[in-house]
Parts: structure tokens; sequence; C-alpha cells
């Protein structure tokens, strides 16, 4: 079995070693050396394995800190959006103005969304405080799915909740963009 320079196990797109029938996920791969992804790497190294099917990892994957607060993100982040030129808006729900933050006392957690303001669609979720890990799989839901802003700030969340924070900042980041557009307008 070979290594790369950082002793770290050569694969190829199925995760196939070049020793046949040996596969290897994880963290001896490299990055992004979650449990998460290590996870579903292995799962699909055994659907290979079988001769069954393999359908690509997606793209959107979440990330997760157990730190306190923690600190939780799926798809592109300000900088690279900034970087590679694509318009976006900003939504953002603060833990503290909505019901469930208050009964929990975190008043400092809070939820970003990134929105296309070209075809609004979700290009990134940003959490930290309680349960950050859990609630950014809405976003990441949202986002596979290709739907808009616009599902966020339509659907119904339990009240009070924590999940309530995606149409705080889905209806902050659709308000920003009818604010641009009806300058625009008046131009």
């Amino acid at each position: 079995m070979s290594a790369d320079d950082r002793g770290r196990i050569r694969v190829d797109a199925d995760y196939a070693t070049p020793v046949p029938h040996i596969y290897a996920v994880g963290d001896v791969i490299g990055f992004p050396a979650l449990a998460a992804t290590s996870m579903e790497q292995g799962r699909l190294a055994a659907q290979h394995a079988c001769g069954e099917p393999v359908p690509d990892m997606s793209e959107l994957q979440p990330i997760g800190i157990y730190t306190i607060p923690e600190i939780s993100f799926v798809g592109k982040s300000e900088d690279e959006l900034t970087r590679e030129r694509i318009p976006f808006e900003v939504g953002i729900s603060r833990y503290r103005e909505l019901a469930r933050g208050q009964i929990i006392g975190d008043s400092y957690g809070m939820l970003k969304l990134l929105v296309s303001s070209e075809d609004r669609r979700l290009l990134g979720v940003h959490v930290f405080g309680t349960g950050a890990t859990e609630l950014v799989h809405i976003g990441q839901t949202v986002m596979g799915c290709g739907a808009t802003v616009d599902y966020l700030v339509n659907a119904v969340f339990n009240y009070p909740t924590l999940a309530e924070s995606y149409k705080v900042a889905a209806l902050d980041a659709m308000n920003k963009m009818r604010a641009i557009a009806r300058l625009t307008a008046e131009m």
C-alpha cells in the first residue's frame, strides 16, 4: 500500500487502494477526516466492493465543531463567495431574538444564511450556539434539494424552537433583497 508524504493512504474515487480488494476511508485518507464523512465514505466503499452502483458523494458536507458554543456550517463562506464574485445577501437570526433562545438562555447564538441575490438559492449556512450541529441540516437539506429562500420564508416552524431561526434569517435576507430591488428600480 502506498502513502503520500503526510502518511495518508492513496485511494481512487471509490476509496479503493492500489492493493486489490482493500479500501480505505476516514482519517487515514485525509480531509475532511470527520466521523460523519468517514461513515458515508465507508458506505460508498462497501457498495463498490459489493459491485453495487455508487453515486458520487455530495459536495454539501456539513462541518460540526463540538465546542461550547457549538459551531457548524455547510456550503460557501462570505469570503469564498466574494472571491468568486458571486452576488449574495446575508440573512441573520440571533437566538436572543427567539423565544426558544430566551428560554434556554443562549443570548449569543446565531444563524446566518448566505443567499444568491440572483436566483435566491441558499449558498451557505453558518450556525453557532446551542444545537448548531443539529440545526445546520435543515439548511443542508434545502440546499441539496435546490430550494430557494422562499421555502424558508413560507415554511411553518414549530414554536418555540431554534429551527425558527431559519424563517427569521430568511425574512432578513428577503427584506434586504427587496430593499435593494426597490432602490435599483428608483434609479
